[in-house]
């Protein structure tokens, strides 16, 4: 298994208690989300400003048509 490093210090969960394994796999799943929002909001952030773009330049060939 994966060592993890808390405040500089190294761990092995292969030698955690119940409790402890148990905060692991929760912290570990809330680092997935965190990830999985993160590329969310990064994905979101873009298509916005492609909408965006979309509106300006409609906007411009309304006024040339």
């Amino acid at each position: 298994m994966p060592r993890l490093t808390i405040d500089d210090k190294d761990y092995s969960p292969d030698d955690f208690n119940k409790e402890q394994m148990s905060a692991y796999n929760e912290m570990t799943a809330a680092r997935s989300e965190i990830q999985r929002m993160d590329y969310l909001m990064r994905l979101l952030d873009e298509r916005t400003k492609l909408l965006a773009k979309f509106i300006i330049t409609e906007e411009n060939n309304k006024c040339c048509e």
